[in-house]
Protein backbone atom coordinates (compact mmCIF):
# COMPACT_ATOMS: atom_id res chain seq x y z
CA UNK A 1 0.00 0.00 0.00
CA UNK A 2 1.33 3.43 -0.89
CA UNK A 3 1.68 6.12 1.72
CA UNK A 4 -0.52 9.18 1.56
CA UNK A 5 2.14 11.36 -0.06
CA UNK A 6 3.63 8.77 -2.37
CA UNK A 7 1.60 7.63 -5.33
CA UNK A 8 2.20 4.20 -6.89
CA UNK A 9 3.20 3.66 -10.50
CA UNK A 10 0.45 3.34 -13.09
CA UNK A 11 -0.69 -0.27 -13.62
CA UNK A 12 0.78 -2.07 -16.62
CA UNK A 13 -1.39 -4.13 -18.96
CA UNK A 14 1.06 -6.95 -19.73
CA UNK A 15 3.32 -8.92 -17.41
CA UNK A 16 7.03 -9.16 -18.12
CA UNK A 17 8.52 -12.68 -18.07
CA UNK A 18 10.14 -11.86 -14.72
CA UNK A 19 6.86 -10.73 -13.15
CA UNK A 20 5.04 -13.73 -14.65
CA UNK A 21 7.55 -16.11 -13.06
CA UNK A 22 7.47 -14.20 -9.78
CA UNK A 23 3.71 -14.61 -9.46
CA UNK A 24 3.97 -18.33 -10.13
CA UNK A 25 6.68 -18.82 -7.53
CA UNK A 26 4.76 -16.81 -4.95
CA UNK A 27 1.60 -18.86 -5.42
CA UNK A 28 3.58 -22.11 -5.31
CA UNK A 29 5.22 -21.01 -2.05
CA UNK A 30 1.89 -20.15 -0.44
CA UNK A 31 0.35 -23.44 -1.58
CA UNK A 32 3.31 -25.38 -0.22
CA UNK A 33 2.85 -23.70 3.16
CA UNK A 34 -0.89 -24.38 3.20
CA UNK A 35 -0.52 -28.07 2.30
CA UNK A 36 2.32 -28.68 4.74
CA UNK A 37 0.55 -26.81 7.53
CA UNK A 38 -3.14 -27.57 7.11
CA UNK A 39 -3.00 -31.17 5.91
CA UNK A 40 -3.02 -32.21 9.59
CA UNK A 41 -6.41 -30.54 10.09
CA UNK A 42 -9.62 -32.45 10.66
CA UNK A 43 -11.26 -30.75 7.70
CA UNK A 44 -8.45 -31.72 5.34
CA UNK A 45 -8.55 -35.33 6.49
CA UNK A 46 -12.34 -35.78 6.55
CA UNK A 47 -13.99 -33.40 4.07
CA UNK A 48 -15.54 -34.89 0.94
CA UNK A 49 -14.54 -31.95 -1.24
CA UNK A 50 -10.84 -32.72 -0.67
CA UNK A 51 -11.08 -36.48 -1.20
CA UNK A 52 -9.66 -36.33 -4.75
CA UNK A 53 -6.86 -34.05 -3.56
CA UNK A 54 -5.99 -36.41 -0.71
CA UNK A 55 -6.02 -39.38 -3.07
CA UNK A 56 -3.78 -37.60 -5.59
CA UNK A 57 -1.32 -36.71 -2.84
CA UNK A 58 -1.32 -40.22 -1.36
CA UNK A 59 1.00 -41.45 -4.08
CA UNK A 60 3.73 -39.06 -2.99
CA UNK A 61 5.09 -37.26 0.05
CA UNK A 62 3.38 -33.87 0.03
CA UNK A 63 6.13 -32.32 2.14
CA UNK A 64 8.83 -33.49 -0.24
CA UNK A 65 6.77 -32.50 -3.27
CA UNK A 66 6.23 -28.98 -2.01
CA UNK A 67 9.96 -28.43 -1.65
CA UNK A 68 11.26 -30.33 -4.68
CA UNK A 69 8.53 -29.84 -7.28
CA UNK A 70 6.11 -27.04 -6.25
CA UNK A 71 4.95 -26.76 -9.85
CA UNK A 72 3.65 -30.32 -9.78
CA UNK A 73 1.95 -29.68 -6.44
CA UNK A 74 0.16 -26.68 -7.98
CA UNK A 75 -0.94 -28.86 -10.91
CA UNK A 76 -2.32 -31.53 -8.57
CA UNK A 77 -4.14 -28.83 -6.61
CA UNK A 78 -5.57 -27.26 -9.76
CA UNK A 79 -7.02 -30.52 -11.11
CA UNK A 80 -8.27 -32.06 -7.85
CA UNK A 81 -9.78 -29.37 -5.64
CA UNK A 82 -13.36 -28.38 -6.45
CA UNK A 83 -15.08 -25.09 -5.70
CA UNK A 84 -16.58 -24.92 -2.21
CA UNK A 85 -19.28 -22.95 -0.41
CA UNK A 86 -19.98 -22.39 3.28
CA UNK A 87 -22.25 -25.46 3.52
CA UNK A 88 -19.15 -27.62 2.99
CA UNK A 89 -17.61 -26.20 6.16
CA UNK A 90 -20.61 -25.78 8.43
CA UNK A 91 -20.58 -29.35 9.88
CA UNK A 92 -16.98 -28.81 10.98
CA UNK A 93 -17.25 -25.21 12.17
CA UNK A 94 -20.44 -26.00 14.11
CA UNK A 95 -18.41 -28.20 16.48
CA UNK A 96 -17.03 -25.03 18.05
CA UNK A 97 -20.54 -24.28 19.30
CA UNK A 98 -21.36 -27.66 20.84
CA UNK A 99 -22.23 -27.69 24.54
CA UNK A 100 -19.94 -28.56 26.16
CA UNK A 101 -17.14 -27.78 23.74
CA UNK A 102 -14.22 -30.18 24.16
CA UNK A 103 -10.70 -29.17 23.12
CA UNK A 104 -10.13 -32.64 21.74
CA UNK A 105 -13.04 -32.25 19.30
CA UNK A 106 -12.04 -28.84 17.87
CA UNK A 107 -8.24 -28.79 18.04
CA UNK A 108 -6.67 -28.74 14.57
CA UNK A 109 -10.14 -28.33 13.06
CA UNK A 110 -9.28 -26.10 10.10
CA UNK A 111 -5.62 -25.36 10.80
CA UNK A 112 -3.16 -26.42 13.52
CA UNK A 113 -4.11 -25.71 17.14
CA UNK A 114 -7.01 -23.60 18.34
CA UNK A 115 -8.21 -20.42 16.61
CA UNK A 116 -7.41 -17.07 18.20
CA UNK A 117 -10.92 -15.87 17.37
CA UNK A 118 -13.94 -16.82 15.26
CA UNK A 119 -15.12 -14.18 12.81
CA UNK A 120 -18.83 -13.97 12.15
CA UNK A 121 -20.63 -12.47 9.18
CA UNK A 122 -22.98 -9.58 9.83
CA UNK A 123 -26.13 -11.49 8.84
CA UNK A 124 -27.65 -8.17 7.73
CA UNK A 125 -29.37 -9.65 4.68
CA UNK A 126 -31.43 -12.02 6.77
CA UNK A 127 -29.40 -15.14 6.05
CA UNK A 128 -27.90 -17.38 8.70
CA UNK A 129 -24.69 -16.12 10.28
CA UNK A 130 -21.51 -17.70 8.95
CA UNK A 131 -18.49 -18.38 11.16
CA UNK A 132 -14.84 -18.43 10.16
CA UNK A 133 -12.20 -19.69 12.65
CA UNK A 134 -9.07 -17.52 12.52
CA UNK A 135 -5.65 -18.85 13.50
CA UNK A 136 -2.35 -17.20 14.30
CA UNK A 137 0.23 -17.61 11.54
CA UNK A 138 3.94 -16.82 11.11
CA UNK A 139 4.86 -13.25 10.22
CA UNK A 140 5.75 -14.12 6.63
CA UNK A 141 2.20 -15.45 6.15
CA UNK A 142 0.56 -12.39 7.71
CA UNK A 143 1.97 -9.48 5.73
CA UNK A 144 -1.41 -8.13 4.61
CA UNK A 145 -2.63 -8.11 8.22
CA UNK A 146 0.47 -6.24 9.33
CA UNK A 147 0.22 -3.68 6.53
CA UNK A 148 -3.45 -3.07 7.22
CA UNK A 149 -2.97 -2.70 10.96
CA UNK A 150 -0.03 -0.32 10.57
CA UNK A 151 -1.95 1.85 8.12
CA UNK A 152 -5.08 1.86 10.27
CA UNK A 153 -3.38 3.41 13.31
CA UNK A 154 -0.12 5.11 12.26
CA UNK A 155 2.14 6.99 14.66
CA UNK A 156 2.33 10.68 13.82
CA UNK A 157 5.74 12.31 13.52
CA UNK A 158 4.19 15.57 14.75
CA UNK A 159 2.61 14.09 17.86
CA UNK A 160 -0.91 14.07 16.41
CA UNK A 161 -3.69 11.77 17.60
CA UNK A 162 -5.87 9.18 15.90
CA UNK A 163 -9.57 8.61 16.50
CA UNK A 164 -9.96 4.84 15.98
CA UNK A 165 -13.66 3.95 16.07
CA UNK A 166 -13.33 0.15 16.05
CA UNK A 167 -15.30 -2.19 18.27
CA UNK A 168 -13.67 -4.69 20.61
CA UNK A 169 -16.95 -6.31 21.57
CA UNK A 170 -17.90 -9.89 20.84
CA UNK A 171 -21.05 -11.92 20.38
CA UNK A 172 -19.99 -14.75 22.68
CA UNK A 173 -16.89 -16.54 23.95
CA UNK A 174 -16.20 -20.19 23.10
CA UNK A 175 -14.51 -21.91 26.06
CA UNK A 176 -13.22 -25.38 25.12
CA UNK A 177 -12.54 -27.74 28.01
CA UNK A 178 -9.51 -30.01 28.37
CA UNK A 179 -9.60 -33.62 29.62
CA UNK A 180 -9.72 -32.40 33.24
CA UNK A 181 -12.77 -30.25 32.54
CA UNK A 182 -10.81 -27.01 32.79
CA UNK A 183 -11.13 -24.11 30.34
CA UNK A 184 -8.35 -24.45 27.79
CA UNK A 185 -8.85 -21.15 26.01
CA UNK A 186 -11.27 -18.23 25.61
CA UNK A 187 -12.08 -17.73 21.93
CA UNK A 188 -14.14 -14.61 21.12
CA UNK A 189 -16.77 -14.79 18.38
CA UNK A 190 -16.60 -11.32 16.89
CA UNK A 191 -16.25 -9.16 13.82
CA UNK A 192 -13.24 -9.77 11.60
CA UNK A 193 -11.95 -6.28 12.41
CA UNK A 194 -12.36 -6.77 16.17
CA UNK A 195 -10.62 -10.15 16.13
CA UNK A 196 -7.80 -8.95 13.92
CA UNK A 197 -7.07 -6.05 16.27
CA UNK A 198 -7.12 -8.43 19.22
CA UNK A 199 -4.83 -10.96 17.55
CA UNK A 200 -2.40 -8.38 16.18
CA UNK A 201 -2.16 -6.61 19.56
CA UNK A 202 -2.30 -9.78 21.72
CA UNK A 203 -5.49 -8.58 23.43
CA UNK A 204 -6.92 -11.64 25.13
CA UNK A 205 -10.52 -11.67 26.29
CA UNK A 206 -9.59 -12.52 29.86
CA UNK A 207 -7.66 -9.23 30.13
CA UNK A 208 -10.57 -7.04 28.96
CA UNK A 209 -11.11 -5.50 32.44
CA UNK A 210 -7.57 -4.12 32.19
CA UNK A 211 -7.97 -2.85 28.63
CA UNK A 212 -11.04 -0.86 29.67
CA UNK A 213 -8.87 1.21 32.02
CA UNK A 214 -6.25 2.41 29.52
CA UNK A 215 -5.84 4.71 26.55
CA UNK A 216 -3.26 4.05 23.85
CA UNK A 217 -0.93 7.10 23.77
CA UNK A 218 -1.56 8.10 20.13
CA UNK A 219 -5.33 7.53 20.29
CA UNK A 220 -7.94 10.08 21.30
CA UNK A 221 -10.44 7.55 22.72
CA UNK A 222 -9.90 5.35 25.78
CA UNK A 223 -10.27 1.68 24.93
CA UNK A 224 -13.44 1.59 27.04
CA UNK A 225 -15.22 3.38 24.16
CA UNK A 226 -14.63 0.33 21.98
CA UNK A 227 -16.57 -1.91 24.38
CA UNK A 228 -19.83 0.08 24.12
CA UNK A 229 -22.40 -2.15 22.34
CA UNK A 230 -24.98 0.52 21.48
CA UNK A 231 -24.17 1.94 18.06
CA UNK A 232 -25.05 5.59 18.63
CA UNK A 233 -23.58 5.65 22.13
CA UNK A 234 -20.42 4.10 20.67
CA UNK A 235 -20.15 6.87 18.06
CA UNK A 236 -21.06 9.62 20.54
CA UNK A 237 -18.28 8.67 22.95
CA UNK A 238 -15.66 8.37 20.20
CA UNK A 239 -16.78 11.78 18.94
CA UNK A 240 -16.62 13.27 22.44
CA UNK A 241 -13.04 12.21 23.05
CA UNK A 242 -12.04 13.24 19.54
CA UNK A 243 -13.43 16.73 20.22
CA UNK A 244 -11.48 16.82 23.47
CA UNK A 245 -8.25 16.44 21.47
CA UNK A 246 -7.42 19.38 19.13
CA UNK A 247 -4.49 17.47 17.60
CA UNK A 248 -6.52 14.77 15.84
CA UNK A 249 -4.88 14.01 12.49
CA UNK A 250 -6.64 10.79 11.48
CA UNK A 251 -10.15 9.38 11.97
CA UNK A 252 -10.69 5.70 11.18
CA UNK A 253 -14.21 4.25 11.01
CA UNK A 254 -13.66 1.48 8.39
CA UNK A 255 -16.72 2.45 6.29
CA UNK A 256 -17.85 5.85 5.00
CA UNK A 257 -21.38 5.17 6.23
CA UNK A 258 -20.13 4.88 9.82
CA UNK A 259 -18.08 8.06 9.48
CA UNK A 260 -21.11 9.87 8.06
CA UNK A 261 -23.17 8.69 11.06
CA UNK A 262 -20.48 10.09 13.37
CA UNK A 263 -20.52 13.39 11.47
CA UNK A 264 -24.27 13.68 11.97
CA UNK A 265 -23.96 12.93 15.68
CA UNK A 266 -21.38 15.72 16.04
CA UNK A 267 -23.68 18.12 14.19
CA UNK A 268 -26.92 17.11 15.91
CA UNK A 269 -25.42 16.74 19.42
CA UNK A 270 -22.96 19.65 19.17
CA UNK A 271 -24.17 21.62 22.17
CA UNK A 272 -24.35 18.50 24.35
CA UNK A 273 -20.87 17.37 23.33
CA UNK A 274 -19.32 20.78 24.05
CA UNK A 275 -21.13 20.99 27.39
CA UNK A 276 -19.78 17.54 28.35
CA UNK A 277 -16.25 18.75 27.62
CA UNK A 278 -16.80 21.97 29.55
CA UNK A 279 -18.04 20.14 32.65
CA UNK A 280 -15.93 16.99 32.21
CA UNK A 281 -18.95 14.72 32.50
CA UNK A 282 -19.84 11.50 30.70
CA UNK A 283 -23.57 11.66 29.88
CA UNK A 284 -26.05 8.94 30.73
CA UNK A 285 -26.25 7.08 27.44
CA UNK A 286 -27.58 3.64 26.68
CA UNK A 287 -25.06 0.80 27.26
CA UNK A 288 -22.42 3.14 28.73
CA UNK A 289 -23.06 2.46 32.42
CA UNK A 290 -20.68 -0.47 32.80
CA UNK A 291 -17.70 1.49 31.43
CA UNK A 292 -18.76 4.96 32.57
CA UNK A 293 -16.25 5.12 35.44
CA UNK A 294 -13.47 4.04 33.07
CA UNK A 295 -14.44 6.78 30.64
CA UNK A 296 -14.83 9.43 33.33
CA UNK A 297 -11.18 8.91 34.33
CA UNK A 298 -10.07 10.38 31.00
CA UNK A 299 -12.61 13.22 30.76
CA UNK A 300 -11.45 16.10 32.93
CA UNK A 301 -13.21 19.48 32.66
CA UNK A 302 -11.79 21.48 29.76
CA UNK A 303 -13.33 24.94 29.69
CA UNK A 304 -10.57 26.20 27.39
CA UNK A 305 -11.29 23.57 24.70
CA UNK A 306 -15.04 24.04 25.14
CA UNK A 307 -14.65 27.80 24.65
CA UNK A 308 -12.57 27.20 21.55
CA UNK A 309 -15.25 24.91 20.09
CA UNK A 310 -17.99 27.42 20.91
CA UNK A 311 -16.04 30.13 19.05
CA UNK A 312 -15.83 27.80 16.04
CA UNK A 313 -19.51 26.99 16.37
CA UNK A 314 -21.54 24.71 14.16
CA UNK A 315 -19.90 25.99 10.97
CA UNK A 316 -21.68 23.73 8.50
CA UNK A 317 -22.61 26.33 5.90
CA UNK A 318 -19.37 25.81 3.94
CA UNK A 319 -17.21 22.69 3.37
CA UNK A 320 -14.47 21.87 5.82
CA UNK A 321 -16.05 22.41 9.25
CA UNK A 322 -13.98 19.55 10.72
CA UNK A 323 -10.71 21.21 9.65
CA UNK A 324 -11.66 24.12 11.90
CA UNK A 325 -12.30 21.73 14.79
CA UNK A 326 -9.09 19.82 14.06
CA UNK A 327 -6.67 22.04 12.08
CA UNK A 328 -4.26 19.12 11.69
CA UNK A 329 -6.82 16.66 10.28
CA UNK A 330 -5.17 14.99 7.31
CA UNK A 331 -6.85 11.63 6.77
CA UNK A 332 -10.17 9.86 7.12
CA UNK A 333 -9.82 6.10 6.77
CA UNK A 334 -13.03 4.58 5.42
CA UNK A 335 -13.96 2.36 2.49
CA UNK A 336 -15.53 4.67 -0.07
CA UNK A 337 -15.91 2.51 -3.18
CA UNK A 338 -18.88 0.52 -4.47
CA UNK A 339 -21.99 0.87 -2.28
CA UNK A 340 -20.13 3.20 0.09
CA UNK A 341 -19.51 5.87 -2.56
CA UNK A 342 -22.93 7.53 -2.31
CA UNK A 343 -22.20 9.18 1.06
CA UNK A 344 -18.88 10.70 -0.07
CA UNK A 345 -20.38 14.08 -1.14
CA UNK A 346 -21.93 14.47 2.31
CA UNK A 347 -18.63 13.52 3.97
CA UNK A 348 -16.72 15.96 1.79
CA UNK A 349 -18.92 18.76 3.07
CA UNK A 350 -17.74 18.00 6.61
CA UNK A 351 -14.03 17.45 5.91
CA UNK A 352 -13.45 19.69 2.89
CA UNK A 353 -11.56 18.94 -0.33
CA UNK A 354 -8.04 18.57 1.06
CA UNK A 355 -8.43 15.84 3.69
CA UNK A 356 -7.43 12.47 2.21
CA UNK A 357 -10.23 9.91 2.14
CA UNK A 358 -8.23 6.69 2.36
CA UNK A 359 -9.38 3.10 1.92
CA UNK A 360 -7.43 0.37 3.69
CA UNK A 361 -8.53 -2.44 1.42
CA UNK A 362 -11.13 -5.10 0.76
CA UNK A 363 -11.39 -6.97 4.04
CA UNK A 364 -14.14 -9.51 4.57
CA UNK A 365 -14.94 -12.11 7.22
CA UNK A 366 -13.28 -14.81 5.12
CA UNK A 367 -9.91 -13.17 4.44
CA UNK A 368 -8.01 -10.08 3.35
CA UNK A 369 -8.58 -9.84 -0.38
CA UNK A 370 -6.85 -6.66 -1.48
CA UNK A 371 -5.12 -3.51 -0.26
CA UNK A 372 -5.78 0.03 -1.46
CA UNK A 373 -3.53 0.87 -4.39
CA UNK A 374 -3.93 4.60 -5.02
CA UNK A 375 -5.64 7.10 -2.73
CA UNK A 376 -6.62 9.19 -5.74
CA UNK A 377 -8.91 6.37 -6.88
CA UNK A 378 -10.71 4.72 -3.93
CA UNK A 379 -12.06 1.93 -6.15
CA UNK A 380 -8.57 0.75 -7.13
CA UNK A 381 -7.15 -2.21 -5.17
CA UNK A 382 -4.12 -4.46 -5.33
CA UNK A 383 -4.72 -8.18 -4.79
CA UNK A 384 -2.89 -9.64 -1.80
CA UNK A 385 -0.54 -12.38 -2.89
CA UNK A 386 1.43 -13.42 0.17
CA UNK A 387 -1.07 -14.78 2.70
CA UNK A 388 -3.71 -16.77 0.79
CA UNK A 389 -4.17 -18.16 -2.71
CA UNK A 390 -6.48 -15.95 -4.73
CA UNK A 391 -7.86 -17.31 -7.98
CA UNK A 392 -10.32 -15.94 -10.50
CA UNK A 393 -13.40 -17.53 -12.05
CA UNK A 394 -14.49 -15.81 -15.29
CA UNK A 395 -18.12 -14.78 -14.90
CA UNK A 396 -18.81 -15.76 -18.52
CA UNK A 397 -17.63 -19.36 -17.96
CA UNK A 398 -19.29 -22.35 -16.22
CA UNK A 399 -19.00 -22.18 -12.45
CA UNK A 400 -16.53 -25.04 -12.16
CA UNK A 401 -12.95 -25.23 -10.88
CA UNK A 402 -11.48 -26.28 -14.23
CA UNK A 403 -12.16 -22.76 -15.54
CA UNK A 404 -10.24 -21.01 -12.75
CA UNK A 405 -7.56 -18.55 -13.80
CA UNK A 406 -4.39 -17.78 -11.86
CA UNK A 407 -3.09 -14.28 -11.13
CA UNK A 408 -0.58 -14.45 -13.96
CA UNK A 409 -3.22 -15.39 -16.55
CA UNK A 410 -6.02 -12.92 -15.84
CA UNK A 411 -7.00 -10.58 -18.67
CA UNK A 412 -7.21 -6.82 -18.36
CA UNK A 413 -10.79 -5.60 -18.68
CA UNK A 414 -12.30 -8.98 -17.88
CA UNK A 415 -14.64 -9.66 -14.94
CA UNK A 416 -14.06 -12.49 -12.47
CA UNK A 417 -15.48 -13.94 -9.29
CA UNK A 418 -12.85 -14.18 -6.55
CA UNK A 419 -12.02 -17.67 -5.21
CA UNK A 420 -10.04 -18.08 -1.96
CA UNK A 421 -7.84 -20.80 -0.51
CA UNK A 422 -6.98 -19.44 2.91
CA UNK A 423 -4.45 -19.91 5.68
CA UNK A 424 -7.40 -20.72 7.90
CA UNK A 425 -8.41 -23.91 6.11
CA UNK A 426 -10.91 -22.88 3.42
CA UNK A 427 -10.20 -24.41 0.00
CA UNK A 428 -11.30 -22.75 -3.22
CA UNK A 429 -14.05 -20.96 -1.37
CA UNK A 430 -16.50 -18.93 -3.44
CA UNK A 431 -16.33 -15.44 -2.01
CA UNK A 432 -19.06 -14.15 -4.33
CA UNK A 433 -17.34 -10.83 -5.03
CA UNK A 434 -16.96 -9.78 -8.66
CA UNK A 435 -13.97 -7.69 -9.71
CA UNK A 436 -12.62 -6.28 -12.95
CA UNK A 437 -8.92 -6.51 -13.81
CA UNK A 438 -7.43 -3.05 -14.42
CA UNK A 439 -3.81 -4.11 -14.85
CA UNK A 440 -0.79 -5.25 -12.86
CA UNK A 441 1.55 -3.60 -10.37
CA UNK A 442 4.82 -3.13 -12.31
CA UNK A 443 6.80 -3.73 -9.10
CA UNK A 444 5.64 -7.28 -8.33
CA UNK A 445 3.03 -8.17 -10.93
CA UNK A 446 0.04 -8.49 -8.58
CA UNK A 447 -3.30 -7.77 -10.29
CA UNK A 448 -4.86 -4.34 -9.82
CA UNK A 449 -8.65 -4.54 -9.63
CA UNK A 450 -11.84 -2.57 -9.42
CA UNK A 451 -14.42 -4.00 -7.05
CA UNK A 452 -17.78 -4.27 -8.86
CA UNK A 453 -20.44 -6.11 -6.87
CA UNK A 454 -21.61 -9.28 -5.17
CA UNK A 455 -22.27 -11.97 -7.75
CA UNK A 456 -25.60 -13.20 -6.42
CA UNK A 457 -26.98 -9.90 -5.16
CA UNK A 458 -29.77 -8.94 -7.54
CA UNK A 459 -33.50 -8.44 -7.78
CA UNK A 460 -35.76 -10.47 -10.04
CA UNK A 461 -39.53 -10.13 -10.44
CA UNK A 462 -40.08 -11.87 -13.79
CA UNK A 463 -37.43 -13.13 -16.20
CA UNK A 464 -35.13 -10.16 -15.73
CA UNK A 465 -32.11 -10.02 -13.40
CA UNK A 466 -30.99 -6.59 -12.21
CA UNK A 467 -27.63 -6.64 -10.43
CA UNK A 468 -26.35 -4.57 -7.54
CA UNK A 469 -24.19 -2.50 -9.90
CA UNK A 470 -27.15 -1.81 -12.20
CA UNK A 471 -29.26 -0.70 -9.26
CA UNK A 472 -26.52 1.70 -8.14
CA UNK A 473 -26.26 3.13 -11.64
CA UNK A 474 -30.02 3.51 -11.88
CA UNK A 475 -30.32 5.41 -8.60
CA UNK A 476 -27.42 7.65 -9.67
CA UNK A 477 -29.55 8.75 -12.63
CA UNK A 478 -32.09 10.38 -10.28
CA UNK A 479 -29.81 11.27 -7.36
CA UNK A 480 -29.74 15.03 -7.93
CA UNK A 481 -33.48 15.04 -8.60
CA UNK A 482 -34.02 13.63 -5.10
CA UNK A 483 -31.65 15.99 -3.32
CA UNK A 484 -28.55 13.79 -3.63
CA UNK A 485 -28.90 10.18 -2.54
CA UNK A 486 -26.96 9.35 0.62
CA UNK A 487 -27.97 5.67 0.89
CA UNK A 488 -30.58 3.44 -0.69
CA UNK A 489 -31.89 -0.10 -0.99
CA UNK A 490 -34.42 -1.85 -3.21
CA UNK A 491 -37.22 -4.25 -2.39
CA UNK A 492 -39.80 -6.13 -4.48
CA UNK A 493 -43.20 -4.45 -4.27
CA UNK A 494 -46.13 -6.84 -4.73
CA UNK A 495 -48.84 -4.59 -3.32
CA UNK A 496 -50.40 -4.02 -6.74
CA UNK A 497 -51.49 -6.46 -9.43
CA UNK A 498 -48.27 -5.90 -11.37
CA UNK A 499 -45.06 -6.18 -9.29
CA UNK A 500 -42.45 -3.43 -9.32
CA UNK A 501 -39.19 -2.35 -7.74
CA UNK A 502 -39.53 -0.25 -4.58
CA UNK A 503 -36.56 2.12 -4.09
CA UNK A 504 -36.05 3.30 -0.51
CA UNK A 505 -33.79 6.38 -0.57
CA UNK A 506 -32.33 8.67 2.07
CA UNK A 507 -31.29 12.04 0.60
CA UNK A 508 -28.42 14.15 1.89
CA UNK A 509 -31.08 16.62 2.96
CA UNK A 510 -34.85 16.23 2.93
CA UNK A 511 -35.18 19.98 2.38
CA UNK A 512 -33.43 19.72 -1.02
CA UNK A 513 -36.28 17.73 -2.59
CA UNK A 514 -38.60 19.74 -4.86
CA UNK A 515 -41.66 19.04 -7.00
CA UNK A 516 -39.60 17.54 -9.83
CA UNK A 517 -38.87 14.54 -7.58
CA UNK A 518 -42.16 13.02 -8.71
CA UNK A 519 -40.49 12.36 -12.08
CA UNK A 520 -38.04 9.91 -10.46
CA UNK A 521 -40.11 6.70 -10.93
CA UNK A 522 -40.51 7.28 -14.67
CA UNK A 523 -36.82 8.12 -15.08
CA UNK A 524 -35.78 5.00 -13.18
CA UNK A 525 -38.15 2.90 -15.30
CA UNK A 526 -36.73 4.32 -18.53
CA UNK A 527 -33.13 3.89 -17.34
CA UNK A 528 -33.68 0.23 -16.46
CA UNK A 529 -35.40 -0.37 -19.80
CA UNK A 530 -32.49 1.20 -21.66
CA UNK A 531 -29.78 -0.74 -19.83
CA UNK A 532 -31.43 -4.11 -19.19
CA UNK A 533 -32.91 -5.89 -22.20
CA UNK A 534 -34.88 -8.39 -20.12
CA UNK A 535 -36.33 -5.65 -17.94
CA UNK A 536 -37.45 -3.87 -21.10
CA UNK A 537 -39.08 -6.99 -22.53
CA UNK A 538 -40.88 -7.91 -19.27
CA UNK A 539 -42.04 -4.36 -18.58
CA UNK A 540 -43.39 -4.02 -22.14
CA UNK A 541 -45.20 -7.33 -21.63
CA UNK A 542 -46.88 -5.99 -18.52
CA UNK A 543 -44.93 -8.17 -16.09
CA UNK A 544 -43.11 -5.30 -14.32
CA UNK A 545 -44.60 -1.91 -13.50
CA UNK A 546 -42.96 1.49 -13.06
CA UNK A 547 -40.86 1.55 -9.83
CA UNK A 548 -42.04 3.25 -6.68
CA UNK A 549 -39.76 5.66 -4.81
CA UNK A 550 -39.98 6.08 -1.04
CA UNK A 551 -38.20 9.04 0.58
CA UNK A 552 -36.92 8.19 4.07
CA UNK A 553 -36.39 10.68 6.83
CA UNK A 554 -32.80 11.70 7.43
CA UNK A 555 -30.96 9.31 9.73
CA UNK A 556 -33.02 6.25 8.79
CA UNK A 557 -30.10 4.09 7.72
CA UNK A 558 -28.13 5.06 10.80
CA UNK A 559 -31.13 3.87 12.82
CA UNK A 560 -31.14 0.72 10.66
CA UNK A 561 -27.56 -0.07 11.66
CA UNK A 562 -28.39 0.44 15.32
CA UNK A 563 -31.52 -1.77 14.98
CA UNK A 564 -29.61 -4.57 13.26
CA UNK A 565 -26.81 -4.46 15.83
CA UNK A 566 -29.39 -5.03 18.54
CA UNK A 567 -31.24 -7.70 16.57
CA UNK A 568 -28.15 -9.71 15.58
CA UNK A 569 -26.18 -9.13 18.80
CA UNK A 570 -23.34 -7.81 16.69
CA UNK A 571 -20.68 -5.27 17.50
CA UNK A 572 -20.57 -1.80 15.97
CA UNK A 573 -18.53 -1.64 12.81
CA UNK A 574 -19.70 -4.14 10.22
CA UNK A 575 -23.44 -3.66 9.75
CA UNK A 576 -24.17 -2.67 6.16
CA UNK A 577 -27.38 -1.83 4.35
CA UNK A 578 -28.17 -4.68 1.93
CA UNK A 579 -28.67 -3.44 -1.64
CA UNK A 580 -31.73 -5.67 -1.98
CA UNK A 581 -34.20 -6.25 0.87
CA UNK A 582 -36.29 -9.42 0.80
CA UNK A 583 -37.47 -9.99 4.37
CA UNK A 584 -40.83 -8.58 5.38
CA UNK A 585 -39.63 -7.32 8.79
CA UNK A 586 -37.06 -4.97 7.25
CA UNK A 587 -39.47 -3.82 4.53
CA UNK A 588 -42.11 -3.00 7.18
CA UNK A 589 -39.51 -1.20 9.31
CA UNK A 590 -38.51 0.97 6.34
CA UNK A 591 -42.10 1.75 5.33
CA UNK A 592 -42.75 3.12 8.82
CA UNK A 593 -40.04 5.74 8.20
CA UNK A 594 -41.17 6.97 4.79
CA UNK A 595 -41.96 10.70 4.72
CA UNK A 596 -42.93 10.97 1.05
CA UNK A 597 -43.58 8.55 -1.79
CA UNK A 598 -44.00 8.59 -5.56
Amino acid sequence: MSSINEYPPAPITTLTPELFEGLQKRTQAVLSYLVNTNSISTFFKESDILSNFRHALSDTDATTLSSTDPGRLLSIYHHNVALSVYENYHPFVSRFFEKPCQTSSIENMMAPGLPYFIAHSSGTSGGATKHFPKYRHPEHMSTSTSQTMQASNPVSKQGGKNCIAFSLGYRQVVTPLNDEGEIESQIPVCLMSSGTIRMYSEMKVERDPIYKTIRIPNNSSPLACSFIPNYKSFLFMHALFALQEPRVELINTMFTTIFRDMCRIIEEQWETLVQCLDEGTVPDLESVDYVKDNLQTFLEPSSERASELRRIGKAISSPGWFTKIWPGLKTVVAISSGPFATVVPEIRHYIGPDVVLQTLGINCSEAFLALAYDNRDPSLYKVVGSDDIIEFLPIDQPEESEYLTQTWNVEVGKKYEVILTTRDGFWRYRLGDVVEIVGFDPRDGQPIIHYLERRNVHIRLANEITTEAQLREAISSVSQLLGGISEFCVSPDYRQSIPRYAFFVEPHSNSAIDSTAQLAPAILHKYLQDTNENYLRDSMAGKIDTPSVHILKQGTFSDFREWKIRETNSASGQIKVPPVIWDEATRTWLLERVIEGF
